[in-house]
């Protein structure tokens, strides 16, 4: 009867052992739940972190492309004057703590919103830029290209063949090589102010990116550039050496010409004012001489002083 009172004493004290370490267990369990919690609150409060860094460094970039167009635009920029707080509550780096974060999980998606609606908005703004730039002319637009002689592509060639045209008695039909694979059909007004035989095998300067023209019944691809005035007209000649291709440049006046002029936009009547032989019959655009590089100025024969077209 001892033996078994001491084995239910044993019992009873391993029982109250066990539901020690089933509290410590409890205990330790919570603990590891509160870790994780915290562990996974501030890998959101990082994450945030990055995401709020990101997103002010796009809107900082979207504000200053839109003070350059407006800039661009015309529009006054007003500096802020120094010591004024601007406000950026909405992208401080200061982040809310963890359990501001859990009690309002759409937090996150409201930035994004934000942001998207944001970039909408500057979008829409720009596509009105583009709008009125188009509207306005070419000179008044601050970044677009300014109209000069570089739009132009005038390049020397040879009129291998000139005829007369077989509808209009003022005209000749050309056949000018201009360093292209095939020769450009040309029709020139220059019947009264040339004879047929000078037009043969003769070189010349060409304009080669008006828009093709049909005159009367024949299309013209480019244009035999000349000295010009109401009693005389010559053609301009490259310099010795100069072959069919060659392109004509102007000192300070760089860039590629356009591939087709657009009639719409006036470009070679905003530029031919200012094409005119100088005192030395050279050909000029605002003073500066037609020339191929390592070659030489292109000039008229006689014509000096004179409007080029």
């Amino acid at each position: 009867m001892a033996a078994n009172n001491a084995v239910l004493n044993r019992l009873e004290q391993k029982g109250a052992e066990a539901d020690q370490v089933i509290e410590y267990l409890k205990q330790q369990v919570a603990l590891l739940k509160e870790k994780a919690i915290l562990q996974a609150s501030l890998r959101e409060e990082k994450k945030l972190r990055v995401e709020n860094a990101k997103l002010k460094k796009e809107i900082e970039g979207l504000k200053q492309e839109l003070i350059q167009a407006e800039i661009r635009n015309g529009v006054k920029q007003i500096a802020v004057p120094p010591g004024t707080t601007v406000s950026t509550a909405s992208f401080s780096d200061d982040v809310p703590q963890p359990t501001a974060v859990a009690s309002s999980p759409g937090s996150k998606d409201q930035i994004k919103g934000e942001d998207e609606e944001k970039k909408k908005k500057e979008k829409a703004e720009k596509k009105g830029e583009k709008k009125e730039k188009k509207q306005q002319p070419a000179a008044g637009s601050s970044d677009a290209k300014s109209v000069d002689v570089s739009h132009l592509d005038l390049r020397v060639g040879c009129i291998i063949t000139a005829k007369k045209h077989p509808d209009a008695d003022t005209l000749y039909v050309e056949e000018v090589d201009v360093g292209e694979a095939s020769p450009r059909t040309v029709v020139s007004g220059l019947v009264k102010h040339v004879p047929l035989e000078q037009m043969q095998n003769r070189m010349a300067i060409l304009l080669c990116n008006l828009k093709p023209a049909k005159m009367r019944g024949v299309i013209s691809q480019a244009m035999v550039m000349c000295a010009s005035s109401p009693e005389k007209v010559e053609i301009l000649a490259p310099p010795p050496g100069a072959v069919p291709g060659d392109r004509i440049t102007f000192e300070g006046f760089p860039g590629d010409p356009e591939k087709e002029l657009n009639p719409k936009k006036k470009i070679w009547e905003q530029i031919q004012p200012d094409l005119r032989t100088n005192d030395q019959c050279v050909a000029t655009y605002k003073g500066v001489p037609f020339e191929v590089k390592g070659k030489g100025v292109c000039r008229a024969e006689t014509m000096a002083n004179s409007g080029i077209k």
